[in-house]
């Protein structure tokens, strides 16, 4: 997918003149470079951003790339319960297209990332993860939705590359929790923010966060736990982080349900632990907003 626009192709994707958007770009409305023959050309970063402040319709998305999004759009009453419908709805059916389309369409008609996870992406895998109780496919039901959520998330993450000198942050989930998608959410959720979220996936021992931390100079160390603290190595691994990272002055939050009802003692204790990946969000952009360091 191409990372900068035409005006043509920006004006096209919203059913407006090629002559307004030329406009809107030399009112300031519209951020765009110009190249060396003096073609104005506008990122794609901007252009979601655009499209998310703007009333405009996203009436020809082809012309970005993007799915069909007709049939996505939802009421401003309960649009947070019809998207967790939907999307449910579409996961079941492994539809990959659709549930594409449908968090393509919450965040361009202004959700933010961190909303979309912690709304309509929870609330539709929590719905799916009881299946198993009545369904004989439950199994196979659940990890072909975890996997298109997947897909999506990956294919939002990759409309936003780090701006140039982006305060950096390193994540994922610790050796033995084999769980993608909360952290996945999380390193999505921040690139969006304009942060480079560096996500180091799954079954990561936390030395290696530890080290990818130092090697980055990250300004922000974050842990997705899915298992119960007593799960094998899970807790300790948490405890040496957490001292490693005070060494080093670099804040270390943690979240997700492995942390349910589990009381955090000694090198756990004052380390801060986000309920959401919107806390998460807030707490990286006050350090963002706060550290001197460049």
């Amino acid at each position: 997918m191409k990372q900068s626009l035409t005006p043509r192709k920006l004006a096209q994707a919203l059913g407006v003149s090629e002559s307004s958007m030329k406009r809107w770009v030399d009112e300031g409305r519209v951020r765009a470079a110009r190249t060396a023959g003096g073609h104005r050309r506008i990122p794609l970063t901007e252009a979601l951003r655009f499209v998310r402040s703007s009333s405009l319709e996203l009436v020809a998305p082809d012309a970005l790339g993007f799915p069909d999004l007709a049939g996505v759009m939802l009421p401003e009453r309960d649009r947070q319960q019809e998207a967790t419908r939907q999307l449910t709805d579409v996961l079941v059916e492994g539809d990959e297209r659709r549930a594409l389309a449908l968090v393509l369409g919450l965040y361009l008609g202004g959700d933010s990332v961190a909303a979309i996870a912690d709304g309509p992406v929870r609330g539709a895998m929590e719905e799916i993860g009881t299946r198993w109780q009545h369904s004989e496919d439950g199994l196979v039901v659940e990890h072909r939705a975890s996997d298109i959520v997947n897909q999506a998330l990956n294919q939002l993450r990759s409309l936003f590359p780090a701006p140039a000198g982006a305060m950096v942050a390193i994540g994922g989930a610790l050796e033995g929790d084999p769980y993608l998608l909360a952290s996945l959410a999380a390193a999505t959720a921040l690139t969006t923010e304009g942060i480079d979220a560096i996500h180091l996936g799954p079954n990561t021992p936390g030395a290696s966060l530890a080290l990818a931390a130092r090697l980055r100079s990250a300004r922000l160390v974050w842990v997705s736990v899915n298992l119960p603290l007593a799960s094998g190595t899970i807790r300790s691994q948490l405890e040496a982080l957490a001292r490693e990272t005070a060494a080093s002055a670099c804040p270390l939050i943690i979240g997700g349900k492995g942390l349910e009802g589990e009381a955090l003692t000694g090198d756990l204790e004052r380390v801060p632990r986000g309920a959401s990946i919107a806390e998460l969000v807030g707490f990286a952009k006050a350090i963002a907003s706060t550290d001197p360091r460049p």
